[in-house]
Formats: C-alpha cells, structure tokens, sequence
C-alpha cells in the first residue's frame, strides 16, 4: 500500500544482538561474497534511504532514519559505511550496526576516495551496485568523481537479492513484528466500536505500536465509507460506518501490516470477503503459484469485483521492505517459496453497504504455511 512517509522518525532503533548476532551477518556476507566471485566483483556498494533500505539492512542492519546511508563492502577487508548525518551522530550509529568503520559527513569524496584505493586491483576495476536508482544526483556526481575511470559500475540488485534466502532469526523477528501489529489493529478497531471517529481510532492504533517499541508506524483510513483510502489529515469527523482502514509497523527493521474492517450491520460482503482470505490462507503452501491463489480469492468474491485499491493483487512478499515484490496477480507465475512471508489481502465494495478489506500475513513452510496473524473480525 503507499501510505506517507512520515518526517520525524522515532522507535527503537539499537541492534538486538540478543535477536540477530554477528555471526547471522557473517552467513549474510558469505552469501554477499559469492556473488561477487561469480561476477568477478571486487566490491558492492549497496544504497538505502529512510524509504527504502531493505538490502542495505540485510547486510549491515543499518536503518537510516534520515536521508540515506551506503555499505561500502570489499570481497577481501573490511566494509565501510557512510551516512547522511551530522558527524555528532556517529555514537548512535554505532548501536545499529556491526560494522566498526563509520563515516558520517557531507565531504563524501573523503569517504570514497581512500576507500576505493584499498582494492589494490588491476585497473579498470569491476564494482556492483545496489539501490543506485533511488539516489539523488549530487550524490550520484560525487561518487563518480571518485570512481573516475578507474572503475566500472554493474547493476547488482537481481543477483544481491536472489541471494538473499530467508533466514530462521529473520522469521523470528518478523513474528515479533506481527505481534505488534496485531495489537495495534486490536485498538485501531476498538478505538472505532468505542464511538471514536476513524482519525481518532487510527491515533489509537499508532499509539498502541510505539508503546511497544515500533520503529515505524504508517496509517491509512477511509472517509468515504470504504471506496478509497487515504493518509491522516487531521479533521476528526464524526464516526462513519463501516470502518475500513489499514495499519503497517516497522518493528526491528522488519514490517508487518494488517487492514481493519468493522461494520455495525451485517452485509452481503462480510461472508464473501472473509470466505476468500480463507481459501487463500487454505491454499497457501510451497510451490503454489501466485496466479492460483488469485484465482481462490476471486472465486469466493462470486460477483463483487476486487476492491480497487488493491490494484488488481491480494498480496506479495513482506519483510524489511513493506513490499518486498512477488505480487500475487492473476498473471503471476511465480510460485511461493519456503521462507518466503507474504502479506494476503482481499476486499471488494459495493453502492449500499459500503467496503470492507481483511488481510493476514503467513510464513511459508517446508510443508505448508503458518499463519501470524489475520484481521480483527468485521462485525462489531
């Protein structure tokens, strides 16, 4: 969903040592390592920003909570990082990654230069590049007056993502996150049953997260009796019926979402909708392909069309991205793997009645799925 990236981000942002040691990373940097050899890398350089950070978490569990941060990550010595702060900064940099060579500044080419000169290869030499797309010109034009000829840049985020396997810490993580996330929609969806109006009742929500240390809270509510969904704007209306909203959290990197639907009266969606999430949560499993757990969730809707604001898929993969890719579409081949998690979702909206949209998130298996969590009932 695309919700507003909010301009203050505050949570929890430590390592959890406890939760993900060193020693998870060292496997993360063996995976990171043979892909450079298979592509005669001598570096990677990976981008993230406060948006969108996913590999660059992955490998350095370094968030940026501002502005954008870069792994600089030799195949032989030590990697840097480099961020977009102040310098006083550092010291809090400090508790979210394990990488000890930290920079933070606004003269990059101080960060680049000295760093580049430690290959020690025969020129020109070969460097991949992740999240490159998502990064700002000057920084783009600083960088490649460091790398001047005397290096090549290659396109790496397909090979670095595909060797990204799912992790056992990862799906513990994401389970903590699917509790937090859970809650929050509880008291999104009480807060509305209490009288609040959908403002108020997503406050409620966002509240509940950050008492448990959310790193990241994004909302989205309904003001037009479920037809469409839109960010927090501050007017507070009185309370509408049905409610439909959705509620993502970033809780130790990882993401977890849910939609929330309540109504006062019975409707001929409620059976409909949540009958389809059912058939997809029954279905889900390794090797079921996308498409066919498209075809499930439609099936049920009978002649309600899928809502619009899902834009045509019932779910994709979550984890330090809310959107990690691998829509579930009608036209999509790819099969679900073990490891993978995938938010599902299903809605639909009619003239009377108004909408309503439920969803779950489930990790799949060796032998089938496991379900985290699914969204509160509909009815009040």
């Amino acid at each position: 969903m695309r919700t507003v990236h909010p301009s203050i981000i505050i949570g929890s942002y430590a390592w959890d040592q406890d939760r993900l040691p060193r020693d998870e990373f060292q496997i993360r940097m063996a995976g990171l390592h043979r892909v450079m050899d298979d592509n005669g890398w001598k570096a990677v350089l990976i981008y993230g920003d406060a948006a969108e950070h996913s590999e660059l978490a992955y490998f350095t569990n370094f968030i940026p909570r501002l502005r954008w941060g870069m792994g600089l990550i030799r195949r032989q010595g030590e990697p840097r990082l480099l961020a977009s702060m102040s310098p006083r900064d550092v010291p809090a940099m400090k508790l979210m990654t394990w990488i000890p060579d930290l920079l933070s500044g606004w003269t990059w080419e101080a960060g680049f230069d000295p760093w580049l000169v430690r290959l020690n290869a025969e020129q020109p030499i070969d460097i991949g590049s992740v999240g490159f797309d998502r990064m700002r010109p000057p920084l783009m034009r600083s960088l490649e007056k460091s790398l001047g000829n005397r290096f090549r840049l290659h396109v790496a985020d397909a090979a670095v993502s595909a060797c990204r396997l799912p992790r056992p810490r990862e799906l513990s993580t994401i389970r903590q996150a699917s509790k937090v996330v859970e809650t929050a929609a509880e008291a999104f969806v009480q807060a509305w049953r209490d009288g609040k109006d959908v403002e108020t009742a997503a406050l409620a929500g966002e509240r509940s997260a950050r008492l448990q240390a959310a790193q990241d809270v994004r909302t989205l509510v309904s003001f037009d009796f479920g037809r469409t969904l839109a960010p927090f704007r501050g007017t507070f209306d009185r309370k509408s019926d049905p409610l439909v909203g959705y509620i993502a959290v970033k809780h130790m990197g990882y993401w977890a979402d849910l939609f929330v639907s309540a109504a006062g009266a019975p409707s001929a969606l409620q059976p409909r909708i949540e009958a389809a999430l059912e058939a997809m949560l029954q279905a889900s499993g390794p090797g079921v392909l996308a498409t066919d757990l498209h075809a499930k969730a439609v099936e049920q809707l009978g002649s309600f069309a899928l809502h619009p604001v899902l834009d045509g898929s019932v779910g994709h993969r979550i984890g330090l991205s809310s959107d990690e890719g691998g829509a579930l579409r009608a036209d999509s081949n790819q099969p679900l793997a073990p490891g993978d998690v995938y938010t599902l979702r299903v809605g639909a909206h009619e003239l009377m009645s108004g909408g309503a949209i439920v969803s779950a998130m489930v990790a799949i298996t060796a032998t089938g799925a496991e379900t985290l969590h699914c969204s509160p009932a509909l009815r009040s």
